[in-house]
């Protein structure tokens, strides 16, 4: 099947697969659909069969969930939403959060080949979609739902309806494009800066400048202030919290591991790229150009793909030694990764490279997934390291659970403490309360004095270097009790210590 150069409805030349029929077209939805079951079935199945726990951000998240609150002191909460939807509708900490994390994925893929296809056709595009899982970002990097996974989707998305909207000039594309960017706040914040990105080539780009002399780009632009209010009137109320923590974030990340500490997580994740763009034909000495195919023509296509691209990227790679920036950030911005090597070296994959290309992506998603289903319970079983997949955290939520029904009638409405255990536990109890992170009305402020003395407070922790400095004030001159749980064969046991805080008049 040859790539041959076409114009397309706006008049710029991409590359289209074969002879442009429907039924090609078909062909390659039904391999990208293919990929996207393998995926969501292997990432979330394998992940929930081995784990126990769910992750600590995702625990969190959930624990968020619960207050439906618009910001926390840390990002916006749609992650926290989507958790709390999930739970109310399956029940289960166990798996839907995984499932979750591959359902962004899967629009991050549908994305990316809707844009792929505008530019270059089905085969370029489904092409620009099996090099992503080469990465790695989209199948171990997502084995935790979390801020920056549920961003993924909309990076990619922005992308799209921007090009489209650009070339077009449709207002149904431009409302699009500014409702998918002003929503994509609300995952988080760093959505900014892919619609900065956007905004500098409307303005930069010739041709899509022109588009300002229409209503359509003004109509997005007001879509995302219009989203931005209610995030700014929550921040100044919080008086701006979220900003501290992100510059909080940079510096630890100097301190703690090092300048070029980024630079070199990046390079890890991508290591494997130039590998498969070498076995499949498009570099090296191998690659030659497959008879009557050309590259991506279109000089604003390629410019396009360039700048929203790899410039996000580039960008975080240039400031990060001297900012610190946390790895986990980079996780959308390489969506388009693909993308950009099929528009500079697509007129090198033939047929063969294809097939091999197919092969590399199914073998990434399977295979990755087969190993974290090896890695995972070795870490507990063998290396006796205590993580979220061994932690027994629904069984010590319910021992805890006894103890505190049998010195308090009511509810656990609150739970603090040190932070990973009290959140754990806080999860699975069925009571559904609240964490007290950090023992800090200013971090939760659905916690009140009034809330405590009303409700009453669980303190646990694992080791006293763990507590907060605030919890002396509630827990001194209390009883300490301790419970002792099983979690790998040989394995010391877990030791977690807990102080009940009763509520006001509840005890003789």
């Amino acid at each position: 099947m040859n790539v041959l150069t076409r114009p397309d409805a706006a008049g710029a030349n991409t590359l289209a697969s074969g002879d442009g029929t429907r039924r090609d077209g078909a062909i390659h939805a039904v391999w990208l659909w293919r990929l996207v079951a393998v995926q969501v079935l292997a990432w979330t199945v394998v992940p929930a069969l081995v784990n126990l726990t769910p992750p600590t951000d995702t625990v969190e998240s959930y624990l968020w969930g619960r207050e439906w609150r618009l910001l926390t002191y840390k990002h916006p909460q749609m992650p926290g939403w989507i958790l709390d939807i999930l739970h109310r509708l399956t029940g289960n900490y166990v798996w839907g959060h995984f499932f979750a994390s591959q359902l962004m994925v899967a629009l991050t893929f549908l994305a990316v080949y809707a844009l792929g296809r505008e530019m270059m056709g089905p085969r370029a595009a489904l092409a620009g979609v099996f090099l992503l899982p080469v990465t790695g970002i989209f199948s171990w990097g997502t084995r935790q739902f979390n801020h920056d996974v549920a961003q993924m989707p909309f990076w990619a998305a922005i992308a799209w309806l921007l090009w489209v909207a650009a070339r077009r000039d449709r207002m149904g594309w431009w409302v699009a494009l500014g409702l998918v960017g002003g929503i994509g706040l609300y995952a988080k914040f760093q959505v900014a800066l892919m619609l900065i990105f956007g905004l500098v080539w409307l303005l930069a780009d010739p041709r899509a400048r022109r588009r300002l002399a229409g209503p359509g780009p003004w109509v997005a632009m007001g879509l995302v202030l219009a989203f931005t209010v209610p995030i700014f009137v929550q921040m100044a109320r919080d008086d701006y919290m979220q900003l501290g923590y992100a510059f909080g974030r940079t510096g630890q990340t100097l301190v703690q591991r090092g300048r070029f500490y980024f630079i070199g997580v990046q390079l890890a994740l991508m290591i494997l790229v130039p590998v498969a763009l070498w076995s499949i034909g498009l570099i090296g000495r191998r690659a030659a150009p497959a008879a009557g195919q050309s590259r991506l023509a279109d000089p604003q296509a390629r410019g396009f793909l360039l700048w929203m691209g790899l410039g996000p990227i580039t960008l975080l790679l240039v400031l990060s030694p001297f900012l610190g920036i946390a790895e986990a950030w980079s996780k959308p911005m390489y969506s388009l990764v693909g993308l950009v090597a099929m528009g500079f070296l697509g007129a090198r994959l033939g047929a063969p490279g294809m097939r091999r290309l197919r092969v590399w992506a199914f073998a990434m998603t399977i295979g990755t997934a087969a190993a974290y289903g090896a890695y995972a319970p070795a870490q507990c079983d063998l290396a006796h390291q205590l993580t979220h997949a061994c932690l027994p955290s629904a069984r010590i939520a319910r021992t805890l659970e006894a103890d505190w029904r049998a010195q308090v009638p009511g509810p656990v409405g609150i739970v603090a403490g040190d932070e990973d255990m009290m959140m754990n536990v806080a999860l699975f109890l069925p009571d559904a309360p609240s964490m007290f992170t950090q023992m800090n009305f200013a971090y939760a402020p659905w916690i009140t004095p009034a809330r405590i003395a009303r409700q009453g407070m669980l303190v646990v922790w694992t080791r006293p270097d763990t507590l907060p400095a605030a919890a002396q004030t509630w827990i001194a001159g209390r009883p300490v009790g301790q419970e002792s749980f099983t979690w790998a064969q040989g394995a010391p046991p877990l030791v977690v210590h807990y102080v009940i805080v009763p509520p006001e008049g509840s005890l003789p």
